[in-house]
């Protein structure tokens, strides 16, 4: 029989071997360095007189010791001494403990999420819970997966429409689809309720962002600057590097210190706060190098460059910017995300900057020849000097200056 010391003790070798206790009760010793208890058996099938095999898993050491693993070893052998199969019987034991009592959505929304916790961003999954948690479990995480059905999922996502969210409801309905999918999958939901209802709601036809006309820069330009809104500012400050970056409102307001190099005037936004899952480089121009002095001065202890008011370790909210833009008196003209577009216009027909490179530096999905794969130093050499005459452009514009015009690419 083994000791706590021998299985202590147990090396690792060049291949996996087994360490017997007694009544089949054995630990194997992995190559990789793992230890787990286990126990081969053997069940005679009457009807056929036939023998089927079979080996179950207690736990890895030192999770499961070597008394709970005897514990353990003792309810399975009795089990296999009455011709039952431990493993059918753990897995009889979960569904009717998961029949017996009463299953709500809300428990299969908790188990979904814990299951995409790790295969998602942390910014996604985050946006995911918040969405739940505002509009569909106070609605119907209570009701048992067994009286749940189609009505209960599309008044929920009714009440959400009727707001004018027609792109949450879009979310909402997706998530539902995906929790409802997994319970089917693990025996915990008889369908995906929400194929039902696709018909019942409303669609909205895609709107873009707007965004002004190169000819209208001069006119944000100004009301920036006059500020009859009493912007505080660090967000005066966030839209200025948000129309000098070119990059999206969250990667702005989410951008670290770490990232930024102020030497080699480069920012590296990391693959995890960009939609499209890769890293980004994007050249820092003398104007924003500025801004961020500034900031410096401000957060320069902080994790990020631009934080809450209320809360300066987290990140200024996105909706900021927007709101911003608003009270600016651009409603319904401009919006904060609506920068990008703006700059694509403006620099392709003011600065005759060849299109590939403006779209490398907007980060979007390469296409046609610029292949698949993406690169994030892809045209740096021309994305350096283009980013630097986008900034005096503005300059100039603010300024009410004739602009020399240069070619890129």
């Amino acid at each position: 029989m083994l000791t706590n010391m021998a299985v202590t003790n147990a090396k690792t070798r060049s291949v996996a071997y087994k360490m017997s206790d007694s009544k089949g009760l054995y630990l194997k010793v992995l190559k990789s360095g793992g230890k787990s208890w286990r126990y081969d058996f053997k069940i005679k099938n009457h009807n056929t007189q036939a023998y089927k095999n079979g080996t179950i898993v207690y736990g890895l050491y030192p999770d499961v010791g070597l008394a709970e693993a005897r514990e353990l070893h003792a309810k399975a052998h009795k089990l296999v001494s009455q011709g039952i199969d431990p493993n059918q019987d753990k897995k009889e034991k979960k569904r009717k403990h998961w029949q017996q009592r009463e299953l709500k959505f809300e428990d299969v929304a908790g188990e979904w999420l814990e299951k995409i916790k790790s295969e998602v961003k942390p910014m996604t999954y985050s946006g995911i819970v918040k969405r739940l948690e505002k509009d569909v479990l106070p609605e119907i995480g209570h009701i048992p997966m067994v009286d749940l059905n189609a009505q209960d999922i599309l008044q929920m996502l009714k009440r959400v429409e009727s707001r004018g969210a027609f792109d949450m409801v879009k979310r909402l309905r997706q998530h539902c689809s995906q929790i409802l999918r997994y319970g089917l999958a693990i025996g915990k939901a008889e369908r995906d309720f929400t194929v039902d209802i696709r018909d019942a709601l409303a669609t909205k036809k895609t709107k873009h962002h707007p965004a002004l006309e190169p000819h209208e820069i001069s006119q944000f330009l100004q009301a920036l600057e006059r500020n009859e809104a009493r912007l505080y500012p660090q967000t005066r400050l966030a839209l200025e590097m948000l129309m000098l970056t070119l990059v999206r409102p969250i990667e702005l307001v989410s951008a670290e210190w770490d990232h930024i190099d102020f030497e080699s005037k480069l920012w590296l936004i990391p693959a995890e706060k960009m939609k499209m899952d890769y890293d980004h480089v994007v050249p820092l121009s003398n104007q924003v190098l500025a801004i961020l002095q500034k900031m410096r001065i401000e957060n320069g202890k902080r994790q990020y460059v631009f934080v809450k008011v209320t809360n300066p370790r987290e990140h200024m909210h996105r909706d900021t910017l927007s709101k911003a833009v608003r009270s600016l008196g651009f409603k319904g003209r401009h919006t904060a995300h609506g920068f990008r577009a703006m700059a694509r216009t403006a620099i392709r027909e003011k600065l005759n900057v060849d299109s590939e490179i403006i779209e490398r530096q907007l980060a979007h999905k390469p296409n046609g020849s610029l292949g698949s794969a993406y690169d994030r130093t892809k045209f740096i050499d021309q994305r350096i000097p283009m980013m630097q005459s986008w900034a005096d452009y503005l300059d100039e514009i603010r300024q009410d200056r004739t602009v020399i015009v240069g070619k890129f690419g």
